[in-house]
């Protein structure tokens, strides 16, 4: 029987949050953006155990990184991470499980979170985008409609984001 997939807090039983929670109180990073991305917060864990940071990074939805040290002596450290609204979903489940120094870096690190409009488009908006873009609008009549992006729109319009939706 085929697992079924995850990404998202709810994604994992009740057991697995409480055993991730335990985790990243000693070995997590709950961090505001960096400053390529400072409105985007993110969750890491590192660590030399490939086997752990495989469970979490399943349970994220992502795969593990790998980082080689330069000094051959030293170990591969194996990285799970997640960014974004993703992280925000993770960080918000985890908070009540922390403790108080971890809630703290939790807090800073949700209050760094202000996603881009171009990033606000659901499936239902995005739907009535492409209809209106079919109908004649333009990308900027569209855009300002939605109250995002002209690039969100042409990468909606060019098939980039809403994979799944119809276009005409």
């Amino acid at each position: 029987m085929a697992s079924p997939p995850r990404g998202h807090p709810e994604d994992v039983s009740t057991d697995e949050l409480h055993w991730l929670a335990g985790l990243l109180e000693g070995e997590g990073s709950f961090l505001a953006g960096p400053p390529s991305a400072p409105r985007y917060p993110l969750m890491t864990l590192q660590m030399i155990d490939e086997d752990v940071v495989g469970r979490v990074a399943t349970m994220f939805g992502r795969k593990v990184g790998r980082w080689q040290p330069r000094n051959p002596r030293f170990q591969p450290i194996f990285i799970a991470r997640i960014t974004g609204a993703k992280a925000v979903s993770w960080m918000t489940a985890l908070r009540p499980l922390m403790g108080a120094r971890r809630q703290t870096q939790i807090d800073h690190a949700l209050a760094s979170y202000a996603p881009t409009p171009a990033s606000l488009l659901d499936d239902t908006t995005a739907c009535e985008a492409l209809r209106l873009l079919a109908n004649g609008s333009s990308v900027r009549e569209v855009a300002e409609h939605f109250g995002t992006s002209v690039w969100c729109i042409y990468d909606l319009r060019l098939g980039r984001t809403h994979k799944g939706l119809p276009r005409s």
